[in-house]
């Protein structure tokens, strides 16, 4: 039972530690929900998993170092607790994820490759939904559509050329029978629309570029990966069974996919950082997150004895 019981606060605290904004970001230091447990909860009561990421960063016309990295984290964890798993992206992060995914040892995780071309990209996720049946889908640094349907970077660069969007995964719940989960740190992420009117003035470009489409839950996160890797973490807690690798097994899936052609996303440069963060700073998180999980576990076992 979690319910009264010390993991409470220790979600409580991993859900604080994900939404600390280095960046300045907004969105995660404005935002007033807190949906982890129950993200966490219904992923855990969850068979079939559809995760979707990738944000290309038109600059360098590949994606970034921010989505991949706490996707395959979160698909490790979910393939642990026996849930099948399936990724989505596009061209222009495949590369990215498939350099990662050995990391982790195992089968690689099934991917499917979104078409730029966008009717044929809703053709894929139709069929998609129809023979995989997902109980939860998860967007993980995504861009989602903005009120005027096109998807826009922090700088509010149209990137709908680049980037088919992924919006009909998370269609209205009276169009599904599956619960969503987003996570984001700018706002343009799919699934961060609930938050659109209270939070836009928060966000740089704001207006433009936020996401107009929301999810049944939302992590925000002052790094989407921490975000992921808080799911994880909370995962962890719920079952009773430590998921989270340790930070230097993160240091090798950037490695990896850095060597397959990864960008900063804010600072648009092929280097091993995660939105302006250079390796210890972004590091620092991840860790203060592996320690509250470690500890909250071991008292919790304790407990039982």
């Amino acid at each position: 039972m979690v319910n009264g019981s010390p993991l409470l606060g220790a979600i409580d605290r991993i859900e604080t530690l994900c939404r600390r904004d280095p960046g300045a970001r907004g969105l995660a230091s404005f935002a007033e929900t807190s949906d982890l447990l129950a993200a966490a909860t219904d992923l855990l009561a969850s068979p079939r998993v559809l995760l979707v990421t990738g944000f290309c960063v038109r600059a360098a016309m590949i994606g970034e170092t921010d989505g991949p990295p706490g996707t395959l984290a979160l698909a490790d964890a979910l393939r642990a607790l026996d849930k099948e798993v399936l990724l989505i992206t596009d061209e222009h992060s495949s590369g990215l994820i498939a350099a990662g995914s050995p990391v982790f040892g195992g089968a690689p995780f099934p991917l499917l490759v979104l078409s730029r071309d966008q009717a044929a990209a809703d053709a894929q996720i139709d069929d998609l939904l129809a023979a995989f049946a997902p109980t939860t889908v998860v967007a993980i640094e995504r861009p989602g559509n903005a009120i005027d349907g096109h998807r826009y970077s922090m700088r509010g660069e149209c990137l709908d050329d680049l980037v088919p969007a992924a919006d009909r995964l998370l269609a209205p719940p009276g169009q599904r029978n599956y619960r969503t989960i987003a996570v984001g740190d700018g706002g343009n992420e799919l699934g961060c629309g609930g938050l659109r009117e209270r939070l836009m003035a928060h966000v740089e470009h704001g207006e433009l570029i936020f996401c107009a489409t929301p999810a049944d839950y939302l992590i925000p996160a002052g790094v989407s990966n921490w975000g992921a890797f808080a799911l994880v973490a909370a995962l962890s807690l719920l079952s009773g069974k430590m998921l989270l690798r340790l930070p230097a097994n993160e240091r090798s899936v950037l490695q990896a996919i850095f060597e397959a052609g990864a960008v900063d996303g804010c600072t648009r440069r092929h280097e091993i950082s995660v939105d302006g963060l250079g390796w210890d700073d972004y590091a620092a998180t991840l860790t203060d997150i592996h320690a509250a999980t470690s500890a909250a576990l071991c008292a919790s076992l304790a407990g039982d004895r």
